[in-house]
């Protein structure tokens, strides 16, 4: 089927996903977490949080969806090529929302591992793609029953829809970080404060739980009416 048609169905879900995990993010909560020389910052920032979650955490959401995107594009390059996949991983790195969230401190054989790890996901991710991208369809779910069964189809929505998976294998290893400036956020006297940087790796993987425990379901919903419309049409043809 056509790439861009693959690539909307993805984008379609993974907007939601964002939308969803900004929905369920608590800004509020991080800025308590933040300690040290940010406290009276944090403060400030904590009486005027819903401009922050505007002007910051949802451009850093998008950020991250963008990144997903352009992720995808060297993986459908890999699924619709006779390449082996060692041809596209930089290019699959250098949009790894975790592989660029990667702490310093993490070094040698232990960030050999996540390399991999994080590799072999987005493999996985190009393997199952193929047969999608092979089909003769270019309607989305005629490609999608045409390729797959149903349950491989509801068990690849499961696998490759749990974006937290990296971060819950390996919670220490990676730091999620909002870089704040309180003039640029609350204006005003808020000018003269300083910059504040928080870590919300913590608050990034509840939020992240809450919306896959949304969007997987309703993806695995849209699945199933997939296949009943597919067996109807079919039982209306004999």
């Amino acid at each position: 089927m056509t790439r861009r048609a693959v690539e909307r169905a993805f984008e379609r879900y993974l907007s939601q996903f964002v939308d969803e995990t900004y929905a369920a993010f608590d800004v509020a909560a991080v800025l308590r977490g933040s300690g040290g020389g940010g406290g009276r910052v944090a403060s400030k920032l904590l009486k005027n949080s819903r401009p922050l979650e505007r002007h910051v955490v949802r451009p850093k959401l998008r950020s991250y969806q963008q990144q997903i995107l352009d992720q995808l594009e060297p993986v459908l390059d890999y699924a619709a090529a006779d390449a082996a996949f060692d041809a596209y991983a930089e290019d699959v790195l250098a949009s790894d929302i975790y592989w660029n969230a990667l702490r310093p401190t993490v070094r040698g054989d232990r960030r050999d591992r996540i390399r991999e790890r994080l590799l072999a996901r987005q493999r996985a991710f190009g393997d199952d793609l193929a047969p999608l991208v092979a089909a003769d369809s270019d309607d989305f779910w005629t490609a999608v029953t045409e390729a797959y069964d149903r349950e491989t189809a509801a068990d690849i929505v499961q696998t490759h829809f749990e974006f937290s998976v990296p971060l819950r294998e390996d919670r220490s290893a990676y730091a999620f970080e909002l870089t704040i400036d309180p003039g640029e956020v609350l204006g005003g006297l808020a000018r003269a404060l300083p910059t504040l940087t928080v870590e919300f790796t913590d608050e990034a993987l509840r939020s992240m739980r809450r919306a896959e425990q949304q969007v997987i379901p309703a993806a695995k919903a849209d699945v199933d009416r997939a296949y009943d419309s597919s067996a109807g049409d079919a039982a209306g043809r004999r």
